[in-house]
């Protein structure tokens, strides 16, 4: 890949985050009751009960998911990071995944809003995707200045992982995957 590429493959990586936040929030928000169940179900799992704390949590994600996408929007001196937030959004992320799976909890995902599969196995492998776009986003951050067609790109190659992101669950439903 030449070199003249790279600023346009870092744009790609960091409107893809921004595109998955930002879409992640406002289905949340849209959907805050399964949101809200969501975290009631994780919460009573490690005996902490009360509606009014799962409704605090579930609003404090789509607060802070907000506004990482926003801050990766945002670019420039706020790249870097918003790039470590989405890394740590997304560790703690897979880690609630993969002790979901392993304790065989039985909560239902909603992390695109609308309540889906049981947070699992294929909620660690999306989650660890998202976070290799973040590590590369940090690893490949260039500052030069960009062309029309070369943003269009990026912003098209966004828009398609971030589709792909939202209805992941969908998509492995569709194909028979667990």
């Amino acid at each position: 890949m030449e070199d003249t590429a790279m600023p346009y493959v870092a744009l790609a990586l960091r409107l893809t985050l921004a595109g998955v936040f930002l879409v992640s929030a406002l289905m949340k928000a849209r959907s805050i009751g399964d949101t809200v169940a969501m975290w009631t179900a994780l919460l009573k799992s490690v005996r902490l009960t009360g509606g009014g704390l799962a409704r605090a949590a579930s609003w404090t994600l789509i607060g802070v998911e907000a506004v990482t996408g926003v801050a990766l929007l945002a670019g420039g001196a706020l790249s870097t990071p918003a790039l470590v937030a989405a890394m740590v959004l997304l560790s703690i992320f897979s880690a609630l995944a993969m002790v979901a799976a392993r304790a065989k909890l039985n909560v239902a995902c909603a992390c695109f809003g609308r309540a889906a599969a049981p947070l699992g196995r294929r909620h660690v492998w999306r989650n660890l995707v998202l976070l290799g776009i973040a590590v590369a986003g940090v690893a490949v951050q260039v500052d030069v200045p960009l062309e029309a067609g070369g943003i269009a790109v990026a912003a098209g190659a966004a828009v398609v992982i971030t589709s792909l992101t939202a209805f992941y669950d969908d998509i492995v439903d569709l194909v028979g995957g667990a």
